[in-house]
């Protein structure tokens, strides 16, 4: 009853100060806030949200801090919890970017989804352009998707709502945990299509979050991020080409943990090359000669496939390069010097060193495709050898 009664004397109170200045109103809630019992605590605030004149942010912000101080001894307390949820929905409508701080910490001490939803919703709704909630959120969502990997089961709604909200604010900042996030899914079709949907409104340079993406996150992320790099009509051949020079990088100088990272970082390598023969990048040619140098071996052990070490040599012959050059021409004299102990020879494989080295067109070729005409080579691969030395660049 005198709740009924002190919440009626809110009403009158409120139209006898309609024609005051908004400061004033504000200020006299503020004081029977402070007044008031914890349960009319939250009528005040119910009351006061329903004002048209608005301005009642430092009523919420001082509600929160309330909530804050007594969260040790009052922590199960629903009205507590209660009045710290209506506060934060009222400084969502109010749009007041000075609470984001309070926010944070209301998140921080409660684990309850019921808070900590209304939370994040009110930090993607009004946290653009605040560092502290867009490095919060980046944060929170990076050790969730770590907590699943441990195969903890995480707060899903939560997480659903923290992808939006960084959609929302759209930092370039999120792009690689977003990304993560993705390619992690929680086994949640709705994560998976959240996380791209937000990836999809983060503002910015595309290609160098991707980049980002494959020089620094897990390697099974990497690569999906050249995998989606390459899938995408967004990038014209020479960011295409930048993209497919930071997989092939990464995939020979990123360390395996284990068996699967192995794979896809060999993964990476062939997928890279593969693009690099269609968009030539003459920048990527050092990598280049390094991946044929390992696919040569790997063939060798049986460990590469042929049309593997044919595109490692296609690669080469695309690079424009005379370091490129130069490995196919020592890789060619060790085709003929076999060929003159009587050894059997891939017709298909002479081909293409062949061919990849008139392409190029360095003078460094010449010696050995000259000397291809004294061998028994068929002559199909004699006719190509001469063909190469014909465009040979002097």
């Amino acid at each position: 009853m005198k709740r009924a009664v002190f919440a009626l004397c809110l009403i009158t109170l409120a139209w006898s100060l309609s024609a005051q200045d908004a400061d004033n109103l504000t200020v006299s809630y503020q004081r029977n806030f402070v007044r008031s019992s914890l349960g009319t605590k939250l009528d005040l605030l119910k009351e006061a949200s329903q004002q048209p004149t608005g301005g009642m942010g430092p009523l919420y912000e001082q509600a929160l801090q309330f909530v804050l101080d007594n969260y040790a001894l009052l922590r199960n307390d629903g009205s507590l919890r209660d009045l710290g949820i209506l506060a934060v929905q009222s400084i969502d409508h109010e749009r007041d970017a000075q609470a984001i701080p309070l926010m944070l910490q209301l998140f921080q001490s409660y684990r309850e989804t019921g808070v900590r939803v209304p939370v994040v919703q009110a930090l993607g709704d009004i946290g653009t352009g605040n560092g502290q909630a867009v490095e919060f959120l980046n944060t929170y969502l990076a050790n969730q998707n770590n907590i699943y990997k441990t195969g903890t089961i995480p707060d899903l709604d939560t997480i659903k709502e923290s992808i939006v909200a960084l959609g929302k604010l759209g930092d370039g900042s999120s792009f690689g945990v977003l990304f993560s996030t993705m390619v992690t899914g929680f086994n949640d079709e709705g994560v998976t299509r959240s996380a791209q949907d937000s990836l999809a409104r983060i503002k910015g340079d595309y290609k160098k979050y991707l980049i980002d993406v494959i020089r620094k996150n897990p390697v099974n992320e990497k690569l999906a991020a050249l995998r989606a790099g390459f899938n995408t009509d967004k990038f014209s051949p020479a960011e295409t080409a930048e993209i497919a020079e930071a997989g092939l990088d990464m995939g020979l100088n990123q360390p395996a943990a284990n068996g699967d990272e192995a794979k896809d970082l060999r993964d990476m390598r062939y997928a890279a090359v593969q693009k690099l023969i269609v968009v030539p990048w003459p920048k990527a040619s050092p990598l280049a000669v390094r991946h044929f140098n390992v696919v040569q071996t790997d063939f060798a052990r049986n460990e590469a496939t042929r049309q593997q070490l044919l595109d490692a040599i296609a690669c080469l012959g695309a690079m424009g390069t005379s370091d490129a050059a130069q490995a196919l021409s020592l890789y060619l004299g060790l085709l003929n010097a076999q060929v003159e102990q009587g050894k059997n020879y891939d017709e298909e494989i002479v081909l293409s060193v062949v061919s990849s080295l008139g392409r190029l067109g360095d003078k460094a070729a010449f010696d050995y495709l000259l000397y291809i005409g004294y061998l028994n080579y068929s002559d199909t691969v004699k006719k190509a050898a001469k063909d190469a030395l014909g465009v040979l660049k002097w």
